[in-house]
């Protein structure tokens, strides 16, 4: 019978190997009946599915391992990133308050300028009566006192023309006393002169007259001459005496014509005095320029108290104004922090908010993965909320860490020292597809940066026309 075990052959000859050593192995050669046949060796059987399976699972595993291998090597991958957008905390601006009006929810969509809230306004609209009224009492003393100044700028000139015409007429009244006075000192030197001179000439006459008389009258009394002739020398001498007396009241009406004078000089003087009042008079009068200078000073005070009185009205209109609460740019409001009835107080935030375009995702990378990150370059979002990823690009990395804005820094120089790897944050731009309007700030996401040289342009671009989405709402206060 034919040995079916085709291992025999090779156990036989086993046997006789063993046998054929000599010594102790020998000794411990297995017994004939222990001839167990040995394992024999697989080999890949083209025709078993199972070996087919196993080789594709190889495969596989490694194509696995190596597409992890390639996309560790290739992109810098971190799950450190978030999606987020300039969210915004609405607050009173200068007022606060009761909330009388709480007009919008979360998640509500609202539009530039919209009303979100109100606050109490009674309080800020009094100010604004009280301010109107300060403004109208400061135009009525601005009125009064242009009134004064325009009177002034009228009677000042007028007061001015009559004292220099005063002056004039005084100074005018002073030469014509000044002449009077040298014509009556004149006249009465002239007439004292005459009537002495008559004096004398009587004196003279009057004398020889006598002589004539004493010399008649004695050859009268020796009947020398006749009567008549000492008749008409009596005569003659009384005449004379006549004379005499004549120019000695003339010498006397003509001294007492000197009282003119002293008339005259006070005349003068009061004409003299006269004129220096009427220089004062101009001078005073001509402090009428000073004085308008002054109510024009005071005027342009008025004007100011007016301006400031304005400015302080349009300061109480804006804060009667900051009592709506107005959204700065379109959005969606996210987070209300007070509702109706709630005092709110001046910059303490009500709601929050931002722009559904504005949304970006920010991945805080690893310090030691930047090595091939670059502006432009492409990334792959994974946002755990949907299935399929996002796509996106880099728009900018931070020129520092998360590290340096932490509430609290570490002591790096303390004694404890253990080195922690930093992370830098990175700001990527995401593409627009129909998901937009589906993504929320705040989002987890995975994000896979693709290593490359990156494109700066575009970058710049991508900033410039993401700034131009909020350019509209950055107005210029007037």
């Amino acid at each position: 019978m034919t040995n079916s075990n085709p291992n025999a052959g090779s156990d036989s000859s086993a046997q006789r190997a063993a046998s054929s050593i000599p010594g102790p192995a020998a000794a411990v050669a297995p017994p004939a009946h222990a001839n167990t046949p040995a394992p024999r060796r697989r080999r890949f059987d083209v025709r078993n599915p199972r070996h087919w399976g196993v080789v594709i699972l190889v495969a596989f595993v490694l194509y696995l391992c190596f597409s992890w291998w390639l996309g560790r090597v290739t992109r810098s991958i971190t799950d450190d990133a978030f999606v987020e957008a300039h969210i915004v905390n609405i607050a009173p601006q200068l007022v606060s308050g009761r909330l009388m009006r709480f007009l919008v929810e979360e998640n509500d969509h609202v539009e530039k300028d919209q009303v979100l809230a109100e606050i109490d306004p009674v309080p800020y609209r009094d100010q604004v009566e009280l301010a109107r009224k300060k403004v109208a009492e400061a135009e009525a003393e601005l009125k009064r006192q242009e009134a004064a100044l325009e009177r002034l700028r009228i009677e000042v000139p007028i007061q001015i023309a009559i004292a220099h015409r005063s002056l004039e007429a005084a100074k005018a009244d002073a030469g014509r006393a000044k002449e009077t006075l040298k014509l009556t000192e004149d006249e009465v030197e002239h007439g004292i002169n005459e009537a002495q001179a008559l004096v004398d000439a009587s004196e003279a006459d009057l004398t020889l007259a006598q002589q004539e008389y004493t010399r008649y009258t004695n050859l009268q009394g020796q009947n020398v001459v006749p009567l008549k002739r000492a008749q008409e020398v009596t005569q003659a001498r009384d005449a004379a005496e006549a004379r005499k007396k004549l120019a000695a009241s003339k010498l006397a009406t003509a001294q007492a014509e000197k009282a003119k004078i002293e008339v005259a000089k006070l005349a003068l003087q009061g004409a003299g005095e006269a004129s220096q009042k009427a220089e004062k008079g101009v001078d005073l009068a001509e402090t009428g320029n000073a004085q308008i200078r002054e109510v024009e000073l005071l005027t342009a005070l008025k004007n100011v108290a007016v301006e400031e009185a304005r400015a302080a009205l349009t300061s109480a209109e804006d804060q009667r104004k900051y009592t709506e609460i107005r959204a700065p740019f379109p959005g969606v409001v996210v987070k209300a922090f007070r509702h109706l009835g709630d005092f709110a107080s001046a910059g303490v935030p009500i709601l929050s908010m931002y722009d559904p375009e504005l949304l970006y995702v920010t991945a805080n990378l690893e310090e030691t993965r930047l090595a091939g990150v670059a502006p432009g370059v492409p990334v792959e979002l994974h946002v755990d909320a949907f299935d399929k990823p996002f796509h996106g690009r880099v728009l900018w990395i931070n020129k520092s860490t998360g590290a340096q804005f932490a509430l609290l820094p570490r002591n790096v120089v303390a004694g404890e020292f253990t080195k922690v790897v930093q992370r830098v944050p990175v700001r990527i731009a995401i593409e627009k597809d129909d998901r937009w309007p589906l993504l929320r700030a705040g989002l987890s996401v995975q994000a896979a940066i693709e290593h490359g040289a990156g494109d700066q342009q575009w970058a710049d671009k991508a900033s410039k026309d993401a700034a131009q989405l909020e350019a509209p709402y950055n107005r210029v206060a007037e």
